[in-house]
């Protein structure tokens, strides 16, 4: 089984079914179940929460981690960015975010013990970990966006064609 846990990329976000979403896409290639638990807006404070309780209750044989910018986050499982709450980001401390965020990765890192991957955010590079795969933002670059600007279905194939590409080349 596959999980999938990130943002509004990984969700499906302006798809008109999110089961054309990219991890059904990539479970169908990889030919096994899918377990999509991102969601629009997410922050890594969420993402890295919800690839535990993930891990924890389904037991995967795979996780393909999307995270999004450090510049967000989760308080009392509410979704905070710039965009829908500017107030609160008034006096925030990229700086801090931003190391925030090497150690959410490391905590993934030791914590999963089932093959995974990781993508990086559009903002930043996930330096020296071997599973990172890529920015999620470059595998849809060139396809048609919606509205607000999150991949079709067009986007979201080539997503899926180039993680399952990355993971077959990293297995052994």
């Amino acid at each position: 089984m596959l999980l999938t846990v990130g943002d509004s990329f990984t969700y499906g976000t302006e798809l008109t079914n999110q089961l054309n979403a990219w991890p059904y896409q990539l479970a169908e290639r990889l030919g096994v179940q899918c377990t999509n638990l991102a969601e629009p807006g997410a922050s890594n404070d969420f993402i890295l929460r919800t690839t535990v309780e993930g891990i924890r209750t389904y037991n995967p044989s795979i996780v393909v981690v999307a995270f999004t910018t450090p510049d967000r986050f989760e308080l009392n499982r509410e979704h905070y960015t710039p965009n829908r709450n500017p107030r609160e980001f008034m006096r925030w401390d990229s700086e801090w975010a931003d190391s925030k965020f090497r150690v959410q990765v490391e905590l993934l890192e030791r914590y999963i013990q089932c093959e995974y991957y990781f993508l990086s955010p559009w903002d930043c590079v996930i330096e020296d970990s071997p599973q990172c795969i890529g920015q999620l933002v470059e595998f849809c670059e060139g396809f048609d966006k919606g509205e607000k600007g999150h991949p079709l279905i067009q986007g979201h194939t080539n997503i899926a064609k180039r993680v399952y590409d990355c993971i077959m080349t990293a297995r052994p």
